[in-house]
């Protein structure tokens, strides 16, 4: 008897070993940004982003009087790209969506609707008429759908995720080498370069291997077994295919954007980014608040994609003197240190106007957890009788932890060189402060007026002011529908 105690002493003074492990935050970590955001600073740049904010389209390259298809053109990334493109003064009868999804606001712009697993419909897509006053201009491809499955990482759920990644992205590729297109840039990810951490450590060691990492173009891809998941394992096996089609000989130009980590930002039909769930869920439970991680705005990766295909073309003309870029990849980020998703938390608990809150969870009970979760998971999808489980507790797998348990610092140092030194000029107008405000503006604005959804229902507030504590506001109307 007093083995089996012994034992389960042991056993928990290991777990939560381990779980102290997971909620460190390194040396190394804290030097890379050292610095969290006050009350104070949230509040000041909340005020400005309301008074005075950040204009990028100061930032775009200017207009290429060309055809543009966007694939995926409803997302967070792909509307930005389309809203970039006519503020820069593209014609819009020269702009066209191929998206399985319709867009949530007219922006003057054809839509298809568009299935890229389907070749006979993203050719169908690829050559429908074009209007004859645009018919003969050259074309960019902008390729920015994903399928993101974060829970899966067992190599028999692999099919899921490349069907869309890697075969959509192939069937994509070929239409638009078939209809003439001359430059095709694809929306990549940073954790192409993320390499899963090891969280069951010795009892000896203080934090996993790998918890701390910095990802930039010079990073080497990860093993197949490091891998977070198939989502990244899918994303890089499209990203090589996209790189190996560059020729400059037939005029054909690829090249691929890397967001690193969390992509947020306002616009488009894609319920993904963080900023979403959360304001949508009014918060979450969380382990995560110490964690450090890179964001990227939707404007600045949308910049980004602009940038590069600005710089096929110069490259593309006849007695360029600039570096080749094409088939490589550039991982892009905010201009600022990494954050915790501590700020994040800050920023939105005191900015938004409807309920959020972060309450605190233990991680080590539920990585255990997860593992059970995974293995139902397997049964269910094999044997297809067990009852599905919730989306929240169906992404409570290992590859979460993978992803999420790790302080991650993107370098993007390469992007921003000068075009002269082989960089894409890369000087994004957005921190992830004033971006996290724009956001909230957006939010609170809505909250205020049309109204947003909050846990399933519809709150509609009154007029929105900043108060000492925050952001408060004067109640007119609250109604939940």
């Amino acid at each position: 008897m007093w083995i089996i105690a012994t034992l389960l002493v042991l056993g928990t003074l290991y777990i939560w070993h381990i779980n102290q492990a997971m909620k460190g935050v390194p040396t190394e970590a804290t030097e890379l940004s050292p610095h969290r955001w006050t009350v104070e600073e949230i509040q000041a740049a909340y005020q400005k982003s309301l008074e005075a904010p950040v204009d990028v389209t100061k930032s775009l390259p200017p207009k290429q009087n060309r055809r543009y298809i966007i694939v995926g053109g409803t997302g967070l990334v792909g509307t930005w790209i389309i809203n970039h493109l006519l503020a820069r003064g593209e014609d819009a009868k020269a702009i066209r969506i191929l998206d399985i999804a319709s867009p949530s606001q007219s922006l003057g712009v054809s839509w298809i609707k568009t299935n890229i697993t389907d070749e006979r419909a993203v050719t169908t897509a690829f050559e429908e008429a074009w209007p004859a006053h645009v018919a003969n201009l050259p074309l960019t491809v902008y390729h920015t759908a994903a399928l993101i499955r974060p829970q899966d990482r067992l190599k028999c759920f692999l099919p899921l995720s490349s069907k869309v990644n890697v075969d959509g992205t192939r069937i994509v590729l070929g239409a638009a080498q078939a209809a003439g297109a001359t430059a095709f840039i694809w929306t990549s990810s940073g954790s192409t370069r993320l390499r899963s951490p090891t969280f069951w450590i010795p009892p000896w060691a203080r934090y996993p291997k790998r918890i701390v990492q910095v990802l930039s173009d010079r990073t080497s891809p990860p093993q197949p077994d490091e891998f977070f998941g198939n989502y990244a394992a899918t994303k890089i096996q499209a990203e090589q295919i996209v790189q190996a089609a560059d020729n400059p000989s037939t005029g054909f130009r690829t090249g691929c954007i890397r967001p690193t980590n969390g992509v947020y930002g306002t616009g488009g039909e894609s319920k993904t980014a963080v900023t979403e769930i959360y304001l949508h869920n009014g918060g979450a439970p969380t382990w995560a608040a110490p964690i450090i991680q890179s964001f990227v705005h939707a404007e600045n990766v949308s910049l980004a994609h602009l940038l590069y295909e600005q710089r096929l073309i110069q490259q593309s003309e006849p007695g360029s003197s600039l570096p080749n870029t094409g088939g490589q990849s550039f991982i892009v980020s905010d201009p600022n240190p990494a954050i915790s998703f501590g700020d994040l938390y800050k920023v939105l608990t005191t900015l938004s106007t409807t309920p959020v809150e972060f309450p605190e969870l233990q991680p080590a009970p539920f990585l255990l957890f997860s593992y059970v979760v995974e293995a139902y998971y397997y049964l269910r999808c094999k044997i297809g009788v067990l009852p599905r489980l919730s989306h929240d507790l169906e992404q409570l797998q290992p590859s979460l932890f993978g992803i999420l348990n790790v302080h991650v610092f993107a370098d993007d140092s390469r992007a921003r060189l000068a075009p002269e030194d082989g960089g894409l000029g890369y000087n994004p107008p957005l921190t992830t402060l004033e971006g996290l405000c724009r956001r909230l503006v957006d939010w609170n604005q809505k909250a205020q007026t049309e109204g947003v959804y909050v846990k399933g229902k519809k709150i509609v507030l009154g007029p929105i002011k900043v108060s000492e504590d925050g952001v408060g506001l004067d109640i007119v109307a609250p109604v939940k529908l």
